[in-house]
Order: structure tokens, then C-alpha cells, then sequence
């Protein structure tokens, strides 16, 4: 990406006034200083005090540090660019997989990645993504470029099968976002560019601060904000080419170059904030919270919709699509004053269109009487829909751990977090409306069409006893717990013209009703919000399930060389019955350099 002075102009003061505004004392963050990564993991095993040199399970540690010296604005991508192991694709119109990006892991689809922050469980998006890839397809993972870069001081990846020890959503393996826990310091992260070809402006601010609470406690504090502009890629597709250039008059005009766009979306109003914060209440104990709030608009572009070939709106067949006003819907055995018009063809086969077709369907249009309608009379260019959505995502966890005995620790935490996305197209129409759906002398191209909501609420109990056993070469570390889990599902119903059927989705409901030819059969035209039709009452509705598991792991050092570690997982879901996960893990030094899992 290449520097842009004048949207410097438009970001950075805002960045110097953030610093600025720095408490005194604070001590600024400098980036490409060297630091030391802590490399104590977390996830893996509930051993305490491990590293990942030391795991049994294939565990990469990145510091947040690293991924602040990238060139990227995204986090999706900048874990793609670290993590041999993770993929996660932007395609350029791929409906509710272009609001959260569907990523891979060793794989497998997103909802076989268990997303944590700070060990706990994060909540899956709104989004169930339909297309993004055959792999992804019908799948709901958490949104993870919803976490600012600044927040976390690590991030650890076990690229492992992990449904024994986490949950049946933990086959990929797990992803641990380790959240910055610094009780001073206060840092800034400014970025603007654009790209070669001049679109794709970026601005992006983050900040990051720490305070103490009281004398044993603090609280990490992250805000983010971006808007990035929509990209283009694009090139005239050999259709609308063939229309600009051989066309009727009206469609000479108005089909856009280019009619499609392949490029990123647009993100606009994208900003988040989390917090960390944890407060010691005794020699033995800590209570903690943390969490996140924060929304983001997408904006994207869908398949361009051709007005000599799109079936169910401008066409039927090879026949215009043609509706009389005069028939009420369901009525049958109709012989309609309006004539068949035929269609001069697509145009995509490169050929160039007959010059006498296209005269001809160009006089059949203008001469049709005032009872017969096709959307070519409004919209003689076609159409290409934007489709959109705005999300909001908000998670709070709380806890308190400690320790019972300095061989006996536990942790119980409660959680909860939702993920509310609202869908939105424009630039489209209800063919069904057909000219019911001009309004005030305009015909409605933008529609509401519903939102998916995601929540989450979990409850853990969590414990690690560490026992000392004769002939091991370390302590037994035993770890046990239960969780509970109510997962929910809503589907909240769009306005009513994204999904309605109109009057002319019944105008030829038997098939009686023909033309003035009275042999060609007149159309029904397609249902709801072309590109995207709204969710209906039928469609919405709540949905939930829970689950309760019981769970237990123990590892130790049998000899220097030898690390030895058995996981089992017990789950019993209410909506689809029971099951056992178990799982081995071994670890054996040959030599310093070599080591085999």
C-alpha cells in the first residue's frame, strides 16, 4: 500500500491528539524494539507453567507485537500470512460470507476452529456463510477480525485435534487470543494508504492503554477504529460489453462500466473496544472480567442481472417477461392483449447481437399498450444489486480463580456473548411487485431483509491438582472441570417487500395464460428482493440448544525424555444425544535439537 498524503491529513491528527492525551507517566510503546515474547501456553494441556518448546501438542506462540509490524489492516490476513496452517479467502461476491470471512484451519471449515480469549471460549458470529468456498459452505465460526491487533500481547495456535479437551468444535484446533494485561503504558497505531491502483483508502487508528486498580489490580484498555473503501479488480463483462456496444439506445446508455465489480467491500463505521481487567482480593485469589464491544458497516456488489436474459425478471425463456395488468393474480385461461416480444439474446458468447433483433425488440417495447409491463421500461440497462450488512458483537466473561492448596488451583467463570448481523440490499427490486412496486413515481430497489442473531452464555468450573508420584520424572498434573452451554439462534423477519410475493409471481399460475399469439404462456415473476430475498415469518424464528460436559486430563513426565498426556471430554448436547472424546499425546526428546510428537 502506498502513502497518501491528503488522508494522512484526515487520520493522523486524531492519532497526535490521542497521544496527547496520555496520562503522565505513561511510558509509549516503541514497535521494532526487541521484546521479549513470553512463551508460556495456555491451551494445549492445563499443565501449568509450560512452553511451547515443552508441548506434547504442536503449539506456535506469536506476539502481538508481530502483528503490529505487518502492512496489513486485518487480522484475518495477518494471521493467513503467519500461520502456515490458517486460510481464510476474500471473495469478491459471496452473499453473507463477505461480512465475516469464512477461515480455514489444517483444513477444515470455520465452526471446527475453537476461538478463545484469555482461555475462555468466544462466541460464533451471525453469520452462517452459503458461499466462500464448498468448504466453508454451511458453516458458522467465530468473527475474529472483531479483536483489535493492540489488544492481545499473544496469540497461541495449537494446530491439533482438541475435541477431547475443549468440545466437538475444537477438531481444527483452537486459536488463543492472550489479551494485554499491563497495568501502565499507553500506545498508538496510526495507518493510511491506499492501494497501486489508486482505491482501497485506508484509515485506521488504535490505542491501547493500562491503569492500575487499587494497589493489586488493573485494567487494559484497547480501542480501534477503520473504514477502508471498496477496490475494484474489475473487468467489462463480454455481455455488457456487447450491449454498450450493439445495444438498443437505451441500453447503450445505461449498463455501467464496469456492470460488475470484483474487488474487497467496502467497511465503513468500524470501530471496537475491549477490555482486561483483573483485581487480586487476596494472597490466593483474583477476580477478573473482561470483554468487548464494537460494529462495522459492509458493503458489497453482487452478480450483474442482464436485461435481454435474466429469467423470472426480464425474461421467460427467450421471450421478454412481459405482465398484464389487467389479469388479477391466480386468474386463469386469459388470452392477454400484450404480444410475445423475443428477446435479441444474452450476448455473452462474445457474437455481436443482430442489429434487426434488436430493432425489433426495441419498437416491441416502446409500442407496448399501457396495461403490459417489464422492468426493460424502468430499468433498460439492468441491474447489479449491493448487498450489505451492519454488525454488532459484545462479549463479557467474569470470573475468580485461585488457589485452594499451592498444588490445587481452580477457576470458575461465566460468560456471554452475541453477535447480532442485519442484512440490507439496494439496487434491486421485488419482481414479483412488478409495477406494484413503484411508489410515489419510483420503484423501491432497497429493502431490509432481516438480521441473524448468535448468543452465547457458558458457565466453567475449572481445576488443575498437581501430585507428586514416585518413579515420574515431574509431578502428575491433573486436570478436571465441568461447562455448560446454552447456544441461541434468531432469525428476525425482514420488511415485508424483501420477502412478499406479489401479484405476478400467480399471473400464469395453470399456465392458460398466454399472449396475444395465444400460445406463448405469459411468466411468474421471481419472489422477493432479487439477489437476496428478506427472511419471511416462515423463516424466522429461535432457536437454542445446550450442553453439558464433564472433563479431565492428566500429563507427566515419565522419564527427561518422555512426555506422556490422556485427555477425555464427555458432552451431552439436548438436541442431538451424547458422546465420548478421548485423545493421547506424547512427547519424546531425542536429542536438543530433535523431537519427535
Amino acid at each position: 500500500m502506498f502513502k497518501r498524503p491528503n488522508l494522512a491529513k484526515r487520520v493522523l491528527p486524531a492519532a497526535i491528539a490521542l497521544g496527547l492525551l496520555a496520562p503522565a507517566g505513561f511510558a509509549p510503546v516503541v514497535y521494532g524494539q526487541q521484546v521479549d515474547v513470553e512463551e508460556i501456553v495456555t491451551i494445549g494441556s492445563r499443565r501449568p507453567q509450560r512452553s511451547a518448546s515443552d508441548s506434547s501438542v504442536p503449539v506456535d506462540v506469536i506476539s502481538g507485537d508481530e502483528f503490529v509490524n505487518m502492512g496489513f489492516a486485518d487480522l484475518d490476513e495477518m494471521l493467513r500470512t503467519s500461520v502456515p496452517s490458517y486460510n481464510v479467502q476474500r471473495n469478491a461476491i459471496s452473499d453473507a460470507a463477505t461480512i465475516v470471512r469464512p477461515a480455514n484451519l489444517r483444513g477444515l471449515p470455520p465452526d471446527n476452529i475453537l476461538i478463545l480469549v484469555n482461555g475462555k471460549r468466544r462466541h460464533r458470529a451471525g453469520v452462517i456463510a452459503e458461499l466462500g468456498g464448498s468448504l466453508s459452505a454451511g458453516s458458522q465460526g467465530a468473527d475474529i477480525s472483531a479483536i483489535p491487533v493492540l489488544a492481545f500481547k499473544q496469540v497461541e495456535i495449537l494446530r491439533d485435534g482438541a475435541a477431547a479437551q475443549y468440545g466437538s468444535d475444537a477438531i481444527a484446533g483452537v486459536m488463543n487470543f492472550v489479551l494485554k494485561d499491563d497495568a501502565d503504558g499507553f500506545s498508538v497505531d496510526a495507518r493510511v494508504g491506499e492501494f497501486g491502483e489508486g482505491d482501497g483508502e485506508l484509515q485506521q487508528v488504535m490505542v491501547n492503554f493500562g491503569l492500575p486498580l487499587g494497589d493489586d489490580g488493573f485494567i487494559n484498555v484497547t480501542g480501534s477504529f477503520m473504514e477502508q473503501e471498496a477496490t475494484s479488480r474489475s473487468q467489462q463483462r463480454t455481455d455488457a460489453a456487447n450491449l454498450i456496444a450493439n445495444g438498443n439506445d437505451a441500453q447503450r446508455s445505461s449498463v455501467l462500466n464496469p456492470a460488475q465489480v470484483w474487488g474487497a467491500p467496502e467497511v465503513s463505521d468500524n470501530w471496537n473496544v475491549f477490555f482486561n481487567s483483573g483485581i487480586e482480593i487476596s494472597d490466593t485469589q483474583e477476580v477478573y472480567a473482561f470483554g468487548n464491544y464494537g460494529q462495522r458497516q459492509t458493503d458489497g456488489g453482487f452478480y450483474f442481472r442482464n436485461p435481454n436474459s435474466r429469467g423470472g425478471v426480464f425474461t421467460n425463456g427467450s421471450t421478454r417477461a412481459v405482465v398484464d395488468t389487467n389479469i388479477a393474480a391466480k386468474q386463469t385461461g386469459v388470452t392477454s392483449n400484450c404480444p410475445a416480444l423475443t428477446s435479441p439474446g444474452s450476448g455473452g458468447n462474445g457474437i455481436p447481437l443482430d442489429a434487426s433483433k434488436v430493432a425489433a425488440d426495441a419498437a416491441g417495447l416502446a409500442g407496448l399498450p399501457s396495461n403490459c409491463f417489464v422492468l426493460n421500461q424502468i430499468l433498460p440497462g439492468g441491474y447489479t444489486p449491493s448487498f450489505g450488512a451492519g454488525l454488532k458483537d459484545a462479549s463479557i466473561v467474569t470470573g475468580i480463580r485461585g488457589q485452594f492448596s499451592p498444588n490445587f488451583s481452580y477457576d470458575f467463570s461465566g460468560s456471554y456473548g452475541r453477535n447480532a448481523v442485519a442484512f440490507r440490499i439496494s439496487n434491486s427490486w421485488n419482481p414479483s411487485n412488478g409495477p406494484d412496486g413503484i411508489v410515489d413515481g419510483a420503484l423501491q430497489q432497497a429493502f431490509e431483509l432481516g438480521s441473524n442473531i448468535q448468543s452465547e452464555t457458558n458457565f466453567n468450573a475449572d481445576f488443575v491438582y498437581t501430585l507428586p508420584v514416585d518413579g515420574l520424572a515431574s509431578d502428575l498434573s491433573i486436570g478436571f472441570g465441568g461447562e455448560w452451554r446454552n447456544e441461541r439462534f434468531e432469525t428476525i423477519v425482514g420488511e415485508t417487500q424483501s420477502w412478499k410475493a406479489g401479484a405476478y409471481a400467480f399471473q400464469n399460475v395453470d399456465g392458460s395464460n398466454t399472449y396475444s399469439d395465444g400460445t406463448t404462456p405469459l411468466p411468474n415473476l421471481s419472489i422477493g428482493s432479487h439477489g437476496f430475498a428478506g427472511f419471511s415469518p416462515e423463516q424466522a424464528g429461535l432457536w437454542g440448544r445446550k450442553n453439558i460436559a464433564i472433563y479431565g486430563d492428566a500429563e507427566a513426565d515419565i522419564t527427561d525424555a518422555l512426555t506422556m498426556g490422556l485427555a477425555v471430554r464427555y458432552e451431552d448436547f439436548d438436541t442431538f444425544g451424547d458422546v465420548i472424546n478421548y485423545k493421547l499425546s506424547g512427547r519424546y526428546r531425542i536429542s536438543d535439537s530433535l523431537t519427535l510428537r
